[in-house]
């Protein structure tokens, strides 16, 4: 940690400080402690500081408490603290306008991955968007990419399980603190990923409530730390418009998947097609393509059926080529126990060759 550290979160946290203001006052005054210490009269003469902000640095004992709180934290949890001066920063973010100085991760992830893609869409995905994810993501394994999302529902979330399915690193992006993921029902979801070669990265402090205002900074960040950003399934309206706008606007390439016109969950993806703002997306191997991503990654090949047992084998005989089978239809079908059925379901779900969809139905992944 920097011998700054405290002195920077301190800094970070008096109100109006971004990190371009961040960075301004440490070149300036030559540390976040030499800037706090600075009086009014001194910091106004920075472009920048109006007499409102330079007046936030007359008492900053709430600001010490909050520093002090967050350094606690961190040690108990094991979260990792990002200032945008350090070297061990995300070197996707920098330059970046609008990022908060400090950002605030915990797992796993490899920052310094040289391919990384943004997965995002809906919070009603539909069958045939899962299946999408799907062939976007399976063929990309031997490339090993990290891949970035929200944590919410819908696409989000399925791009994130659907990584820790065939093995690929995975990081969320939270609009809110470690002390309340959003949604609170993803909570073990991010901490699989965390413990599995990814994690979870937010700009909050670890007591900030999911707040309205929180998710376009969130949104920017997904496309910031993303080599592309793919929309998957989207209305017109929504989050990850927004996502596909803030990447756009960053110079990132944006993909789109089309769907079926007059599809109200097609019609955000349709018009970025349509408007040029986005390439036609369809499998894992135009990603590749668009991207340049030439050979593979270090890793195994993952091999789908191979080495499964004559029931499980049976069981995806019965899934295959349909779009969906509810359980109670699979065990008149299959004639299985209960307890047999359900403990094949949970192992082949484990395994990445199957999906498990609200209404307790299943499909084969890919």
């Amino acid at each position: 940690m920097h011998p700054d550290t405290y002195y920077r979160l301190v800094l970070s946290r008096v109100p109006n400080v971004g990190q371009k203001l961040f960075r301004q006052l440490i070149d300036h005054f030559g540390s976040a402690r030499d800037a706090l210490g600075a009086d009014a009269g001194a910091l106004c003469t920075l472009e920048g500081i109006a007499e409102v902000t330079a007046a936030g640095f007359a008492d900053c004992s709430a600001y010490e408490r909050e520093a002090e709180e967050i350094l606690h934290f961190a040690d108990a949890h094991d979260i990792e603290l990002l200032c945008c001066l350090d070297e061990h920063y995300p070197h996707r973010l920098r330059g970046v306008t609008g990022i908060a100085p400090f950002l605030y991760h915990h797992g796993t992830t490899d920052f310094s991955n040289p391919r990384s893609l943004a997965i995002v869409g809906t919070r009603q995905m539909s069958g045939p968007g899962a299946r999408q994810v799907d062939r976007l993501l399976d063929p990309l394994v031997n490339f090993s990419p990290l891949i970035v999302s929200g944590l919410a529902y819908g696409v989000d979330a399925y791009a994130h399980r659907r990584c820790l399915q065939i093995g690929l690193p995975t990081l969320a992006v939270m609009g809110s603190g470690f002390q309340h993921v959003y949604p609170a029902a993803h909570a073990r979801l991010a901490r699989q990923m965390a413990d599995q070669g990814g994690g979870v990265l937010t700009a909050y402090p670890h007591w900030r409530k999911p707040e309205r205002e929180h998710f376009p900074a969130r949104n920017r960040i997904v496309a910031a730390l993303s080599d592309m950003t793919v929309v998957v399934e989207s209305a017109q309206q929504g989050g990850s418009m927004i996502t596909a706008r803030m990447a756009h606007e960053l110079g990132r390439p944006v993909g789109a998947c089309p769907g079926r016109g007059g599809d109200p969950l097609s019609a955000g993806c349709n018009d970025l097609i349509k408007r040029g703002k986005a390439h036609l997306v369809e499998s894992g191997e135009d990603l590749t393509a668009l991207l340049s991503w030439k050979g593979a990654a270090a890793g195994r090949q993952r091999r789908l059926f191979d080495d499964l047992e004559p029931d499980e084998l049976q069981l995806i005989d019965e899934l295959r080529d349909r779009e969906a089978v509810e359980i109670d239809q699979l065990r008149l079908s299959l004639q299985f126990p209960p307890g047999k059925l359900a403990g094949l379901l949970l192992g082949l779900e484990m395994k990445g060759l199957i999906a498990g969809l609200p209404g307790h139905r299943y499909r084969l992944s890919g």
